[in-house]
């Protein structure tokens, strides 16, 4: 049984999706459908695909002799226990962790959970500050729900969670992509990304922006289809007609990233939330990121 060497962990809205499917269709790779299966991270993931190795490993049962096998779940980054778990499997395992300003990234994950019909609040001022009586009170885990992910403050803690990473992943073994270099030189990342897995260049030059953000028309049909879809797996009912995959798409509209952007008490709000945790991050990348800091000035 072939297991994939090279994880593509997160975090969640930092562009781990484009860079997977520009990946994916590399001859040299073999990307898992779903590209998130979150195996090794239960403590995180929900809806996870896969619960037994054999089961995961048969993810990847088609990939006959391609060079690279590869997955992509941003859950790993926020697990206690996905990195180790991954080298017990995969001693060589190879990491590339997305990464992207908080201040930025919080409400981008907001969306996505309001997308996805899986946070009810509409407005993300509101969601941010429901938080606290979220946590006292959490809605129960279900397969298909994690209470976790609406603690925006907690998901976004990249400079945490990167340095816990480092406690166990190898340096030598860890590439970091930055949204922002990732949106100015797709094709200078994605070379980049291909040399750190042993890869040619297979000469792309076409970078399609996959996953991104948008709203829901109506935000109770996509929770309604949300719970729709976790009744259908739960029941053991795979993909069927495509209707609901359509439905959903035409339940959503691309979102104005300037009407989107937080006002200036709740940007002053999120840049100081996260002001010691971006310095962390800085700290443990070795990059300089206090142009993060100085986007959302205090006015």
């Amino acid at each position: 049984m072939r297991l994939p060497r090279l994880f593509l962990v997160g975090a969640p809205k930092c562009g781990t999706t484009s860079l997977a499917a520009w990946l994916g269709a590399h001859p040299g790779v073999f990307m898992s459908t779903p590209k998130e299966p979150g195996f090794f991270a239960p403590d995180v993931a929900s809806s996870r695909r896969a619960h037994r190795l054999h089961d995961y490993g048969a993810l990847f049962r088609r990939a006959g002799e391609t060079q690279v096998l590869a997955e992509a779940s941003t859950s790993y980054l926020r697990s206690r226990i996905a990195v180790a778990r991954i080298l017990t499997a995969v001693p060589g395992a190879r990491f590339v962790v997305c990464l992207r300003n908080p201040i930025d990234m919080a409400p981008s994950v907001h969306g996505q959970l309001l997308r996805t019909g899986r946070e009810p609040i509409a407005d993300f001022e509101t969601a941010w500050h429901t938080q606290a009586a979220r946590k006292r009170a959490p809605t129960p885990r279900r397969d298909d729900h994690n209470p976790a992910d609406l603690q925006y403050a907690e998901m976004c803690r990249l400079g945490a969670q990167v340095e816990a990473f480092l406690a166990v992943a190898p340096r030598t073994r860890v590439r970091f992509v930055f949204l922002d270099d990732l949106k100015a030189d797709p094709a200078a990342i994605y070379r980049e990304t291909l040399a750190f897995a042993g890869l040619p260049d297979d000469g792309r030059r076409d970078f399609p922006v996959f996953n991104a953000r948008r709203t829901p028309r109506s935000p109770r049909f996509a929770q309604a289809s949300h719970r729709a879809s976790a009744t259908l797996r739960l029941l053991g009912i795979g993909a069927g007609t495509g209707l609901g995959t359509m439905l959903n798409r035409w339940n959503e509209t691309p979102v104005d990233p300037a009407a989107a952007a937080p006002g200036p008490g709740l940007a002053r709000l999120l840049r100081d939330t996260f002001h010691d945790d971006i310095l962390r991050l800085a700290r443990a990348t070795g990059r300089n990121l206090d142009h993060w800091l100085e986007e959302h000035p205090a006015t």
